[in-house]
């Protein structure tokens, strides 16, 4: 008897929401730092948000990247 489509569970996302939430909160400071440094440019003079502010950024940027790119993989048919 073939299996319907309707009994299929579906699959878990790829990777933990926390590993995309972290990486969004660490990661936009850093990011923010890294291309004011390299263009020798000061924050202050751009109105640059403080640390914090911008890690809040980073989670919900990194809670919108996980809702995006952790879709799952499709299934391949079983061979028999």
């Amino acid at each position: 008897m073939a299996d319907s489509s309707d009994n299929m569970k579906p699959h878990p996302r790829r990777g933990p929401a926390w590993a995309y939430v972290v990486g969004g909160a660490l990661g936009l400071p850093f990011a923010v730092a890294f291309i004011l440094g390299m263009l020798h440019l000061q924050s202050t003079n751009f109105g640059v948000p403080p640390p914090a502010t911008l890690a809040l950024f980073g989670v919900l940027l990194g809670g919108k990247a996980y809702l995006i790119f952790s879709k799952p993989l499709p299934q391949l048919p079983k061979r028999r």
